[in-house]
């Protein structure tokens, strides 16, 4: 009797500790509430992608040099691009190389011609001499990844 309600504890306590995996975080998903098939359709012309057709994203600037700055520091930065595609142009998600650094970017689309701008975060809170931070977008264009850079110099504390 004591075995039995000890595994029906250790089952119970197994079922209600599992997570649900159909609530994985789905940004993008939930970012949009329309059908993106035409925009995320690769087109092609003679077996060859169609880069004509599609959206494209054409930055002022890819790197952002904040020069020398003090440990603790925070510096925001815009980078501003413009859709010179014949597509609307999509910002899917981002990948940062840590923590410290953080986009912030509109999941509205872009007309063709329009502009728009990402701002990048880089808090300094414990880095030390020099930086040199990545920021991948992703987006509906050919190909598909663009890499913005801040880079400088943290003076340590003391």
């Amino acid at each position: 009797m004591k075995k039995g309600i000890a595994i029906f504890i250790l089952v119970f306590i197994a079922f209600v500790s599992c997570k649900d995996e159909t609530k994985k975080d789905n940004t993008f998903a939930q970012a949009v509430s329309t059908d993106l098939s035409k925009e995320m359709e690769i087109p092609t012309k003679e077996g060859e992608v169609d880069t004509n057709n599609m959206a494209k994203i054409t930055f002022e600037e890819t790197v952002f040099d904040f020069g020398k700055i003090k440990e603790g520091d925070v510096v925001e930065h815009i980078f501003k691009f413009k859709n010179t595609g014949n597509r609307n142009l999509m910002l899917l998600y981002h990948k940062t190389t840590c923590g410290c650094t953080v986009p912030e970017f509109s999941k509205d689309p872009y007309k063709p011609g329009k502009t728009g701008k990402i701002k990048v975060i880089f808090d300094s809170k414990g880095k030390k001499m020099a930086q040199n931070k990545k920021i991948k977008i992703f987006t509906n264009t050919y190909p598909n990844m663009t890499t913005l850079t801040m880079k400088g110099y943290v003076i340590p504390k003391g």
